[in-house]
């Protein structure tokens, strides 16, 4: 069986305009705005990786 690693509650704040937006998105794609968000940062971290230290 492939477990998930847990996942970590998260709180920050948002321009109502963009979380407006992001909401519509969701409930027109039927995707969570939990996972857009994940996928967001997934993005910039890869983006910046060569930044980090390893």
């Amino acid at each position: 069986m492939n477990e998930q690693p847990r996942l970590t509650s998260v709180v920050f704040r948002l321009n109502k305009d963009r979380l407006e937006t992001l909401k519509e998105l969701s409930k027109e794609t039927r995707i969570r705005q939990s996972e857009y968000l994940r996928e967001a940062i997934h993005d910039v971290l890869e983006k910046y990786e060569d930044r980090l230290a390893h």
